[in-house]
């Protein structure tokens, strides 16, 4: 005899951002179609339709600011055993007991960029109630899940690990063709090092600037492509460039559809993973899946997503990017090794396998409505 489908409440408003938008996207898209739950969606109906339209089931139009003291009191009331997911730290404080929380990272707390008192008190304050109250929590890495096991240990008995995903279908080796035709529309002739996805200071892109300037004193023939900007820089990277001496080494790329995306990666002598802090880190595991060469920071969540295929460095120590740089540009059989293993490592994070484990907690918080 078939289960009845748990009914599932779902805050949809992050739907077409980038970021956490993207897990929402990717999750939902997999979610509406598995019976095991019935899903309503609370957002903007015209960005559900937009983004979903194979979704037939009901909309909660629900357009409060994230962030906001509105979306408290306006979030929609669940119906009796409803369950309510929530994929951000920013839940419905009076529907805690009954939602799944999702915790991406603890950046507001975590990182210089957000010292201002009060992001770090609003991100402390319901990190904790999540941690006190929330019937069921998701993080995206165990490091993540660390990080909240660290600051808030009453999240013990509720908190669980679950992987992000990648859309293997778009994010896959592809022809040589198919790279050099990319590269010649873009005149990505020359070799060069691809950062991408730098808005903010922890992403470190400065960082990689300054580390390769020793390089390019020394000759180095290697151009920096920054992606994920749409060409206007975020002020801490513009002020890196001012006046910079080898400004004719670094492109500014435009925006890209997502469907070229992967043939960047794949174009890239050596793909860049700086960052001082991730939650999970979706531009390390693409890059891997298009059989880039990579390199990584060794923080945070980045040695779980890439396992043994990155070269890693410190993100602080500008020799140890030089080397890790100089190391794959240099051996044609670690770029080998890399664009084999890189897919594979990268398989292992599925939008499939999150939405499996996402549905035990769903089932889990149902049994205490």
């Amino acid at each position: 005899m078939a289960k009845t489908p748990i009914p599932v409440l779902y805050d949809a408003r992050m739907l077409g951002f980038s970021g956490i938008g993207t897990q929402v996207y990717s999750v939902l898209n997999r979610l509406i179609h598995r019976s095991e739950v019935k899903l309503t969606l609370a957002g903007n109906p015209e960005t559900i339709r937009k983004y979903l339209p194979d979704f037939a089931g009901e909309i909660k139009p629900f357009n409060a600011p994230i962030y906001s003291l509105k979306e408290q009191w306006s979030f929609p009331a669940p119906r009796k055993g409803e369950v309510v997911h929530c994929p951000h730290y920013n839940a419905s404080l009076k529907h805690l007991r009954r939602s799944v929380v999702v915790v991406h990272d603890l950046i507001h707390l975590d990182s210089q960029e957000f010292s201002n008192p009060i992001y770090r008190l609003y991100a402390s304050f319901f990190l904790r109630q999540v941690a006190r109250k929330a019937g069921a929590i998701a993080t995206v890495s165990n490091h993540s899940r660390n990080r909240m096991m660290e600051n808030f240990p009453e999240a013990a008995n509720s908190i669980s690990t679950i992987y992000n995903g990648i859309d293997h279908g778009l994010f896959k080796l592809h022809p040589r063709k198919a790279v050099e035709s990319f590269k010649k529309k873009y005149n990505l002739r020359r070799p060069f090092a691809l950062c991408v996805g730098i808005g903010k200071k922890h992403k470190n892109v400065d960082f990689v600037v300054r580390s390769l300037k020793t390089l390019w004193d020394g000759g180095l023939d290697l151009d920096l492509c920054i992606a994920g900007t749409g060409g206007v820089l975020p002020g801490y990277l513009a002020d890196a460039l001012q006046n910079f001496e080898h400004s004719d080494r670094i492109r500014i790329l435009p925006f890209f559809e997502l469907g070229e995306l992967p043939l960047l990666y794949a174009s890239t002598d050596v793909f860049i993973m700086p960052s001082l802090l991730e939650g999970f880190g979706f531009p390390l595991a693409e890059a891997m899946a298009c059989g880039a060469p990579v390199i990584s920071s060794n923080r945070s969540s980045l040695p779980e997503v890439g396992g043994e295929v990155p070269v890693y460095f410190d993100p602080e120590q500008e020799s140890e990017l030089r080397e890790a740089v100089l190391r794959v540009l240099e051996n044609k059989s670690l770029r080998i090794k890399m664009r084999k293993e890189g897919p594979a490592q990268a398989g292992t994070f599925t939008w499939e396998g999150h939405v499996d484990a996402l549905i035990p907690l769903y089932e889990r918080v149902h049994s205490t409505l």
